[in-house]
């Protein structure tokens, strides 16, 4: 982190986000992740509508219950397998699609 960031002292996270996505580089980063958080907010979403513990989600599913919550934690890369289960153990589909990116680069043509 440089000096200018911490010279800030941001007062809470939100903030901190902010700034941070004021660089570029950071932005880029961020957005290219946001479908993965989208999709894991939406199975955390629908787990805890049904009132299934991550415990009982893993045994529908036969495996454990750490492998859901890094699922879940987003520190894993789960394979599109795993998601498929964990969305069919939860009464969901996953639909994937293949699009352009919003930016493409220039003189690239799809």
């Amino acid at each position: 982190m440089s000096e200018d960031m911490l010279a800030k002292n941001p007062t809470d996270f939100e903030q901190f986000e902010a700034d941070l996505l004021q660089r570029p580089r950071i932005r880029k980063e961020y957005e290219a992740l946001q479908p993965k958080y989208d999709l894991i907010r939406a199975l955390i979403k629908r787990r805890k509508r049904l009132r299934i513990s991550q415990a009982q989600l893993a045994r529908m599913i036969g495996t454990q219950q750490p492998a859901i919550s890094r699922l879940e934690a987003g520190d894993y890369n789960a394979t599109l397998d795993t998601l498929f289960k964990v969305a069919d153990g939860l009464g969901l589909d996953v639909c994937l699609r293949a699009r352009r990116k919003k930016e493409s680069r220039e003189g690239v043509r799809s």
